[in-house]
């Protein structure tokens, strides 16, 4: 039953919503696709500021919502962000706390925080399109 990880991931959807909106009153769009908010700032990187450009990340979740710099970056980072959603779907609002405890773990082991956190291993492993 799908119903119960998105109730059990609806807290961490919450400021992706918040998020969105934001991105759609500045010009973005949203759609929803396989149980998600997608949600991108531009269709292409050529059309955003360089504000946009600069980010450190070109997608990030929140529970069941995806934001992207652009629908172009999106097509290629899709695969990435849904394993994140799955994980979302079934850590909830604990993932809040595992996510960063991870990169933690990484750092004091004197590895990357973010290249060998469990979460991003996990996507890169099974989100690679």
């Amino acid at each position: 039953m799908k119903f119960i990880p998105i109730l059990w991931a609806a807290p961490c959807s919450l400021p992706g919503l918040l998020l969105g909106c934001i991105v759609l009153v500045c010009g973005g769009r949203a759609a929803l696709r396989a149980g998600a908010i997608e949600v991108t700032f531009r269709e292409r990187l050529i059309d955003c500021h360089r504000s946009a450009r600069a980010l450190p990340f070109r997608g990030i979740v929140f529970g069941h919502v995806i934001l992207a710099v652009t629908a172009e970056e999106l097509t290629c980072i899709r695969a990435h962000e849904r394993v994140h959603v799955a994980q979302y779907e079934r850590w909830g609002l604990l993932f809040f706390v595992a996510y960063p405890l991870s990169s933690l773990l990484q750092l004091l082991r004197g590895r990357h925080p973010y290249r060998d956190n469990h979460f991003e291993v996990e996507a890169r492993a099974h989100g690679a399109g």
